[in-house]
């Protein structure tokens, strides 16, 4: 089965005929390039709590301040890393899930066609699992020699008032085979999620299952995370506070940003819901799908979220003082800010792209059905449209004031807390940025629509 299930995923990157594979390794190689790169990132600011270097050292005694060590203020850095790795470790890891959902649906038929010559359920997902597997260890590789290429790159960052090196960057050999071993079982993981969506009868029957309203306890958990970190954040100080209170908040950050994957899709369909009353067709289309399908249009526009949670952090960067040494925290933690946001930014056109791609091709036979009733092909453009930004309006809109809120709580009793919030430019800057990649990429998506509209089809396909 594993050699079957390797020739048929060759065949498929090779013919392209769908352009979802391609684009499924493409996921994948950004995926790892990422995740590689923030695991090398905060294992660097580990090493360097470890053994602070020289230039801090030199900086903290020029200022004769004799409250703090070097090795206190790189543990700093470290937690302050770690919280950086808390809010990208879910967009990562959704994009990676997306990718090995890309295709999922899109192989009802061939998936049919295996059950008709006798194969059993388990064995068709084990074999689509398998096919994951290769495709993502495909992306791996490419993404680990993408990686290994951008090293000599991070020459031009500093930190500490020290640039960084190549070999900064590369974590332990444990830590990038974690990386790809978790990048690995989510992919295994959301194909089969993925393949429950189409269930294959023994007579070879693909049937869509109709998705359930989604129902409103995700709205109380996502409340229950909030006050969650609200009652934490009062026993929490960003200077007094040990590494292992760092850690744990961490850890509350990254469940509160697992539970607006959670209440997004809710909000979505919540905000689609009325406007289906429309006699505007592209209109009525977009919200009829997002309705149907509010946890893919999520997926669109998930990535983006995190960036309005990111980009609200830098409202409360104060303006660097006369003090070298909190000159220097000020010039770092703004250029941790600016590489998160960068990561964001990536993650959220790439997740917008493949999931655009992967809904054109599950969506072909609507598709042609609607442009053999005469539905201009204009129709489906405002449609595609309306599918990204209107949630895109729904999820900045929560994100961004969840973000400020989080960033008041951390900061209370820090001399960031009477900063002026004079960086709003560099929101609005970031959000525009985001949203017009996110648009590029649902235009990307326009040929493989074209080729779906003049393939010719038998009629016994």
């Amino acid at each position: 089965m594993i050699g079957l299930s390797s020739r048929l995923a060759l065949s498929r990157i090779k013919t392209n005929r769908s352009g979802l594979d391609v684009l499924a390794v493409l996921a994948f190689a950004i995926t790892t390039l990422l995740a590689l790169t923030v695991a090398g990132g905060t294992n660097m600011f580990y090493g360097r709590w470890q053994n602070p270097p020289a230039s801090l050292e030199r900086i903290i005694e020029n200022t004769g301040n004799p409250y703090t060590s070097a090795t206190d203020l790189a543990g700093m850095y470290l937690t302050l890393a770690i919280i950086a790795c808390a809010i990208l470790v879910v967009p990562i890891l959704s994009l990676g899930a997306g990718a090995a959902r890309l295709g999922a649906s899109g192989r009802s038929k061939r998936l049919a066609s295996l059950r008709l010559i006798g194969m059993t359920g388990v064995e068709v997902v084990v074999m689509s699992v398998i096919e994951t597997i290769i495709l993502t260890l495909g992306g791996a590789l490419l993404g680990g020699i993408v990686f290994v290429l951008s090293l000599p790159l991070w020459r031009f960052i500093s930190f500490h008032d020290q640039p960084l090196t190549p070999g900064d960057m590369v974590g332990p050999w444990w830590l990038n085979l974690a990386v790809l071993g978790v990048i690995l079982l989510l992919s295994a993981l959301s194909t089969i999620i993925g393949l429950r969506q189409v269930v294959i009868s023994p007579l070879g029957v693909a049937k869509r299952e109709t998705p359930k309203a989604l129902q409103f306890w995700r709205v109380i958990v996502f409340v229950a995370a909030i006050i969650i970190f609200a009652f934490t954040a009062q026993s929490f100080n960003a200077i007094t506070s040990d590494f292992m209170a760092y850690l744990f908040m961490g850890g509350v950050i990254m469940f509160m940003l697992f539970t607006v994957n959670l209440v997004g899709p809710w909000l979505i369909q919540l905000v689609a819901r009325p406007l289906v009353r429309t006699s505007n067709s592209a209109t009525l289309l977009a919200m009829r799908r997002l309705v149907s399908q509010p946890r893919e249009a999520w997926r669109n526009v998930g990535g983006l979220a995190f960036i309005g949670f990111i980009a609200a952090f830098t409202l409360t960067l104060p303006d660097a003082p006369d003090d070298p040494l909190f000159a220097l925290q000020v010039k770092d933690i703004g250029m941790g800010i600016i590489i998160t946001l960068a990561i964001g930014l990536l993650v959220a056109a790439t997740s917008t792209l493949i999931n655009q791609a992967a809904y054109a091709v599950d969506r072909a036979e609507q598709t042609l059905a609607l442009t053999r009733m005469g539905t201009p092909r204009k129709v489906f453009a405002g449609a595609r449209y309306r599918q990204v930004l209107l949630p895109l309006i729904t999820t900045l809109g929560v994100s961004i004031p969840l973000g400020l809120l989080v960033m008041r709580l951390l900061i209370v009793g820090t001399p960031a807390e009477t900063a002026q919030t004079n960086n709003i430019v560099t929101l609005i800057v970031v959000i525009l940025i985001g949203i017009a990649l996110s648009i590029a990429a649902a235009s990307a998506t326009r040929p493989i629509e074209t080729r779906i509209l003049t393939t010719d089809y038998r009629r016994n396909d």
